[in-house]
């Protein structure tokens, strides 16, 4: 009940006590009037009313009677309003129904979902989990199911991770067991994210399907590298040849060849707004002859003698010899200098996975741009091709308009990163102590000589890469580290997600 709807009452309860004053006292003064007038003509002549003794009431109850309206009126308001007051107060400093404890809400429930699992490298998957209202010392983990069953491909003392403390993100990497089982293509796998606290199992989220990228499909599965070509050509190879003719067949079996494991277009340039100049149809063999500079698209001729340009996730081909194929760069590249180094991810926009770094005074090759210009698909000085953002570039606007628009994600793997960064510039002349304390690479940024801005830049740390602390300066700014390639240098403080317990532990020295 409202404070309004009280005083509402209260009003209503003054008015209908004063209402019944008045119809009491009309009625009282209408007796009155109906009472005959007094004898004055007695025994003795005029009566002196003087000469009357005074009688004083008595009882409180005489005294209310005699007493004027106004009185009355006040008598019997006073307790209706202190009541009113009481109740004024009541609701005013604790609220009606309130039992005087404010009741603690129930934390709302820990939560995991997938955001993405993928086979992205020979033995390796990738799973990334967005977590919520997860304890502080929980960890994430996954299992692989194979229909309905546990499929006990991984190994699971390696393939746990914290999230992150600011996005909730965590990245699980399961890597094969030497004893693990054979997927098989006629099964369906899907993977569920699993957190686990002091206490045991905290949450699971719901099944999230396996994507196994085109790149890796023959490995996981455990195919043939290469589908049998029987190029039409050379059906006498088979058969034992008459006199040493070797050359035909040889150069037969130079030829690379890959089989489409989906249907789609054939293009007139290695681009998705190129002309269509024909389709593949599922299980058709092609000849490979070029691959594009940023290693996305083939050149193939079919059969039935189409030539053109076919997405790399089209075909099941041999990844090493398709390295190796001759690239057919455009003379029209365009080059652009890196104004600030910063991330290179998969896809335009800021939830692409970080997939390396571009630093200040590099140069990139321009590939292509978003919609809206904001983002642009480059080359590396590393070969790593990716999304940056443009504030990072110094790029001509004439240069910006002739680029062609794209979205397309980059299905670059983590693995591949990491063996496509050049190798430590400099070897540790001396055995480094071992603090058995680790980090996690927050943001993407430079390892230098020494713990200041102008100290040579020795290498990169990239998002979610996990490094070794050795020591940290006395201040606790920059942390002396072993990146996953075996650099050691320093870092700031501000790229590192570090536990507070950890941080404690480190060793101060210079």
């Amino acid at each position: 009940m409202s404070q309004e709807i009280l005083i509402a009452i209260l009003f209503g309860a003054i008015v209908i006590v004063a209402a019944l004053l008045i119809v009491a006292r009309r009625r009282r003064a209408a007796r009155q009037d109906e009472l005959p007038l007094p004898d004055v003509g007695g025994i003795g002549g005029t009566i002196d009313y003087t000469s009357l003794p005074e009688e004083e009431p008595r009882t409180l109850s005489e005294r209310f009677r005699a007493a004027p309206p106004a009185i009355k009126v006040l008598v019997i308001l006073a307790p209706v309003v202190l009541i009113g007051v009481i109740a004024v107060l009541v609701l005013t400093f604790a609220p009606f129904g309130d039992s005087g404890a404010t009741p603690t809400p129930s934390p709302p429930p820990p939560r995991l979902a997938i955001e993405r699992a993928e086979v992205v490298g020979r033995g390796k998957i990738v799973v990334v989990v967005r977590t919520e209202n997860l304890p502080s010392d929980a960890v994430v983990t996954a299992l692989i199911r194979e229909g309905d069953q546990e499929f006990p491909w991984f190994n699971p003392d390696t393939a746990t991770a914290r999230p992150d403390p600011l996005s909730g993100e965590a990245q699980v990497v399961l890597d094969r067991r030497p004893d693990a089982p054979t997927p098989r293509q006629s099964e369906t796998y899907t993977v569920i994210a699993v957190a686990r606290g002091a206490g045991g199992e905290i949450a699971q989220s719901d099944p999230a399907p396996l994507d196994v990228l085109q790149p890796f499909f023959n490995d996981f599965y455990a195919l043939a590298v290469e589908p049998t070509p029987a190029p039409a050509a050379t059906p006498t190879a088979t058969l034992p040849p008459a006199t040493p003719e070797p050359s035909p067949t040889v150069a037969a079996t130079q030829e690379l060849t890959g089989t489409a494991a989906i249907a789609g277009n054939i293009r007139r340039a290695p681009n998705r707004e190129a002309d269509v100049v024909g389709r593949l149809s599922i299980g058709e063999v092609v000849t490979l002859s070029e691959r594009s500079v940023d290693g996305e698209w083939y050149r193939v001729s079919t059969a039935s003698g189409l030539d053109g340009w076919v997405s790399r996730t089209l075909l099941i081909v041999d990844q090493e010899r398709a390295a190796q194929l001759p690239v057919a760069t455009p003379n029209n590249l365009l080059k652009a200098a890196v104004f600030n180094g910063g991330n290179v991810r998969t896809s335009p926009s800021l939830r692409g996975l970080v997939i390396d770094q571009v630093n200040a005074g590099e140069s990139v090759t321009l590939l292509a741009r978003n919609a809206d210009s904001t983002w642009l698909k480059i080359i590396n000085e590393r070969q790593i091709t990716g999304w940056v953002s443009r504030t990072l570039l110094t790029v001509a606007p004439d240069d910006l308009r002739g680029l062609p628009v794209s979205n397309e994600t980059v299905p670059t793997p983590l693995p591949a990163t990491v063996a496509a960064l050049p190798p430590p510039p400099t070897p540790n002349a001396t055995a480094l102590p071992v603090t058995g304390l680790t980090a996690i690479v927050f943001n993407g940024g430079n390892v230098r000589a020494a713990p200041n801005l102008r100290a040579q830049v020795l290498d990169q740390v990239n998002a979610r890469e996990t490094v070794q602390l050795l020591s940290r300066t006395p201040d606790g700014n920059w942390y002396r580290i072993i990146n996953v390639r075996g650099v050691t240098g320093w870092v700031n403080r501000t790229l590192l997600t570090i536990d507070p317990d950890v941080a404690r532990r480190v060793p101060v020295g210079q």
